[in-house]
């Protein structure tokens, strides 16, 4: 691997590591925009919770993202979101079927009946994964085991973030319409407008600082961003020390008490996952900014401070990692060997070479 294609490679990493944890940050503005526009806008729909059982078919248990019911409870109303979705085709097409599950009848409602005559559900990605999240849609329900895909109450919704700009623009969070249609009249009123769902700076500001996750895993170098910035600082205080000692189950409590449930009706929706904490923190350890103490399994010695850099936290781990992932590239590239220089072209017998004629 030439030096250039070095450089080229190692900036293309970094660049899609942030660009990553960019989308997943604000797919955690999006979820809670969701929610924030249905508890304002009860009218609409009534909010029952972020990850609310309810029970299959095969009696098995599902959580949706998010749940709410309408026209006096009667009907309901999913919304699945997806911070990121497959580029490969077939496990693109993993993900979409697996969405087939929210469309088949559910039970276990929270209504005084338990039920609802129907639900609909909407799929939220970012308008990026938008059209070929509808290609897939559009292909997979010509087979006859998904065309629920084509029935009405089934929906793609793309979200996108618009910067704010010189001049006094702020930045705003928009939701448009992508594929099908709901059978709530007033948020289809509301989706199909110019310019689609606006949810402004300000709403957009607080849920940013207010929520950190979302259910869905995130990329790892977002975990590890979140406990580099705001968790591992906390347990620096006291005397002067180089490093310090320190379990997950400590980093998970400490997390719950930045990142706290959110009590809905009668489900707690745990904003961080413990094995995401375990993931970061081994990953943390690959960059040599941990060290698992020597014995034990989940005990870890944190450098204080964790990471030195002028640069955003979460770039300056992205540019670890992507220079981590070169290391061993290069490592795997030495093991193979050089390649055997090509042998010298031969000339015909006949043919002179042109040094003959000067």
């Amino acid at each position: 691997m030439r030096g250039l294609d070095v450089i080229l490679s190692l900036i293309d990493d970094e660049r899609t590591c942030v660009a990553d944890y960019r989308k997943y940050s604000d797919t955690v503005a999006i979820l809670f925009a969701i929610r924030h526009l249905l508890i304002k806008n009860p009218q609409i729909a009534r909010f029952i919770g972020v990850e609310s059982k309810l029970k299959g078919q095969k009696g098995n248990y599902l959580r949706p993202d998010l749940v709410s019911v309408f026209d006096n409870d009667k009907k309901g109303l999913l919304f699945e979101i997806k911070w990121s979705l497959p580029i490969d085709k077939t496990l693109l097409e993993q993900e979409i079927k697996e969405l087939r599950k929210y469309i088949e009848p559910l039970f276990d409602w929270k209504t005084s009946s338990r039920s609802v005559a129907f639900h609909d559900l909407v799929l939220v990605c970012h308008i990026d994964d938008a059209r070929r999240a509808v290609e897939t849609i559009t292909e997979l329900a010509k087979n006859s085991e998904y065309a629920c895909f084509k029935n009405e109450g089934f929906v793609v919704w793309a979200w996108f973030i618009n910067p704010p700009k010189t001049g006094g623009q702020k930045e705003e969070l928009r939701f448009l319409s992508s594929y099908g249609n709901t059978r709530n009249e007033k948020i289809e009123k509301l989706i199909k407008q110019v310019g689609g769902i606006l949810i402004p700076e300000d709403v957009l500001t607080h849920l940013r600082f207010t929520y950190t996750f979302i259910p869905e895993k995130p990329p790892v170098q977002y975990t590890m961003t979140v406990l580099v910035q705001n968790v591992f600082p906390t347990f620096q205080r006291g005397p002067e020390r180089d490093f310090y000692e320190i379990d997950v189950d400590t980093i998970y409590e400490r997390m719950k008490t930045f990142f706290p449930s959110a009590h809905e009706f009668d489900t707690e929706t745990i904003q961080t996952k413990r094995r995401w904490i375990t993931e970061a923190i081994e990953r943390l350890r690959d960059l040599e900014l941990a060290e698992r103490i020597v014995g034990s399994t989940d005990k870890w010695r944190v450098p204080i401070p964790t990471l030195r850099t002028r640069r955003p936290i979460q770039e300056a781990i992205c540019n670890k990692i992507a220079r981590e992932g070169m290391k061993h590239a290069r490592r795997r590239w030495t093991t193979r060997g050089r390649m055997p220089k090509p042998l010298p072209k031969v000339r015909p017998s006949k043919q002179r070479p042109l040094t003959d004629f000067v």
